[in-house]
């Protein structure tokens, strides 16, 4: 069945949303995640934008790069959108916060000098130009438009862009999970076939109402929350990831609130909810509404939809509202979702023969949450990375996609291109697939997603899925900081080691390191088989994340060998032999 989005382009969405619906409400916003600042109709969205578009034209020729970089969610959608009207590439990306981190402004250099970056939007109320003038002379030098401050009446001096289904939309540079970070090529048709993938996965109507806390410049909430109220013309209510961050119980207010039908994130946003929804602050919380609690995670945890079910379900959440689902940026987004008001699919497995020899055997202790299935119009294989043939029905391998909504490639960077998105079977020649890199099984045509391909860790000659490893780590002791353990690999006198790194929560300052220790390490044993080489506690904060709170590996692990880690309350970071005896 051949799938045809809504419209053409995202700015073709806008205008007759504008001319359609004018005077609905297209976004509300909540910066401190309590308090409305200032809601806009389709019809203010549609002029600011034009007006932004106007200074864009001045400065920049189409098919240039601008980036889009400010933390104001309002500035944010406008400038992006003002891209796609002006016909100029967007580059999202978020400020390199705290100011004074070299890393993260190296990070922001790099993208921005493989992006050819000619123009950055941003706001006036903040000085990063200034910064940058010393920090990033290159950046300081571009022309910079502060969006805020761009008069209404400017819109009379936008000259219509009308771009092709095959120009590129915006450059989406990935979290940097398992590596640096590379310009996903988004064009026009991938991202609309995406948000219409979107679109009817969750049913979403002009009467669906979206309340989100994650990244704007991120592909979960670009373009899962904020997109489809332009190209479905719904309502979304957005608050920065801190002010949820900061008391979960805002989020949660906010979908009683406004009586969100749509809301969600990774595990760790229902964890947190969890961990930190006093009762008291449940009073008056009533989130029957809501139909459809996405969960992205990579995998999803099946008892983080049970305890968040079950601390939730006074206040009126029902526990099928779970939408499990999976994506990347490589596709846009989307590639598989769960059918909705059905409860999440679960499979026991054993764990020992899926980690020993990549299949699935029915019956075990072990619980995998399914991620959905494709739509019309995806075609979704699980392949032998190795040979590039299909796995065998309930064998684990690659998984990879081909449909209209994958991207183009990485930016100025053909020979991953050409690896990673133009995959072919080596018996039937059918492609092109996108390798997405992850590591699933189909079962009944559910999509069970196992871990990353270049994340598996290999000791004594058997794979483990670190996300296992971490699980268990987390549930051996309270002290454990939940989302903030990494497992990996390291060598040692020709051997591979398995090394745990875990947050020590700051609750728990007057732990017994030793005693955490001790029962990791007997539950890492237990529940795989596997002796621990070595573990590291380390500070709140210290285990490497992506921007969108993924674990970065890769990272931790060139950390811990670096000896750069924090250690936890100024305990030694490098091997937990040193703890022992410790109070």
């Amino acid at each position: 069945m051949k799938v045809v989005p809504k419209a053409s382009t995202l700015a073709e969405s806008l205008s007759a949303q504008a001319r359609e619906r004018g005077s609905a409400t297209v976004y509300r916003f909540l910066p401190d995640g309590e308090n409305e600042k200032r809601a806009l109709t389709f019809a203010e969205l549609d002029l600011e934008v034009r007006a932004i578009a106007a200074h864009i034209q001045r400065a920049v020729a189409p098919g240039e790069r601008a980036l889009v970089l400010t933390s104001e969610s309002a500035d944010f959608i406008r400038a992006f959108l003002a891209c796609q009207y002006a016909g100029v590439i967007a580059v999202p990306v978020y400020p390199p916060l705290p100011l004074n981190s070299l890393r993260k402004t190296e990070t922001l250099r790099a993208i921005a000098r493989d992006a050819g970056v000619a123009a950055v939007l941003s706001s006036s109320t903040v000085g990063y130009r200034a910064h940058f003038a010393t920090a990033a002379p290159e950046l300081a030098a571009a022309a910079w438009i502060a969006v805020d401050a761009v008069p209404d009446h400017d819109a009379a001096d936008y000259r219509p862009h009308r771009a092709r289904p095959a120009d590129v939309a915006f450059l989406q540079y990935t979290s940097g999970s398992t590596a640096l970070p590379k310009g996903v090529v988004v064009t026009n048709e991938a991202l609309m076939h995406n948000q219409e993938y979107i679109r009817r996965a969750g049913d979403y109507t002009p009467e669906t109402v979206i309340v989100s806390w994650l990244p704007l410049f991120h592909d979960m909430g670009l373009i899962g929350t904020v997109l489809p109220a332009v190209y479905v013309g719904l309502e979304a209510v957005l608050m920065p990831p801190l002010a949820f961050v900061q008391r979960p119980v805002r989020w949660l207010r906010a979908i009683s609130r406004y009586r969100a039908t749509v809301a969600g994130g990774p595990n760790s946003g229902y964890d947190l909810c969890v961990r930190r929804v006093r009762p008291e602050d449940r009073e008056g919380l009533d989130l029957s509404g809501w139909r459809i609690a996405f969960n992205g995670a990579e995998p999803v945890r099946a008892a983080t939809l049970e305890s968040f079910t079950a601390e939730f379900a006074p206040q009126g959440f029902d526990g099928r509202a779970f939408y499990p689902c999976y994506g990347l940026a490589e596709n846009t987004l989307m590639v598989t979702g769960s059918r909705i008001a059905d409860p999440p699919v679960t499979l026991a497995v054993d764990l020992a023969v899926l980690q020993s020899e990549r299949r699935l055997a029915l019956g075990g202790g072990h619980r995998l949450v399914g991620s959905g299935r494709p739509l019309e119009g995806r075609r979704l294989a699980i392949v032998d990375p190795e040979t590039h043939l299909e796995a065998a029905p309930g064998t684990v391998g690659e998984i990879w996609s081909a449909g209209p909504d994958v991207a183009a490639g990485y930016w100025n960077n053909p020979e991953e291109t050409e690896r990673a998105f133009r995959a072919h079977l080596a018996d039937t020649g059918e492609g092109p697939f996108l390798r997405t890199g992850d590591l699933g099984v189909l079962h009944e045509g559910e999509l069970f997603v196992c871990g990353r391909l270049k994340d598996v860790v290999i000791v004594e000659g058997r794979n483990h899925y670190p996300q296992d490893i971490e699980a268990t780590v987390e549930a051996a002791h309270p002290a454990v900081r939940v989302n903030c353990v990494a497992a990996f690999a390291v060598e040692r006198d020709d051997a591979e080691h398995l090394v745990v790194v875990a947050e020590i929560d700051p609750a728990h300052r007057t732990v017994d390191l030793a005693e955490v220790d001790r029962a990791v390490r007997a539950a890492v044993a237990g529940a795989h088989s596997v002796p621990v080489g070595e573990v590291a506690f380390v500070a709140p904060g210290a285990v490497p994340k992506t921007t969108s709170g993924k674990v970065q590996r890769r990272a931790c692990r060139a950390a811990f060998e670096q000896g750069a880690l924090t250690p936890a309350r100024g305990t030694s970071a490098q091997g937990s032999r040193q703890f022992e005896g410790a109070k």
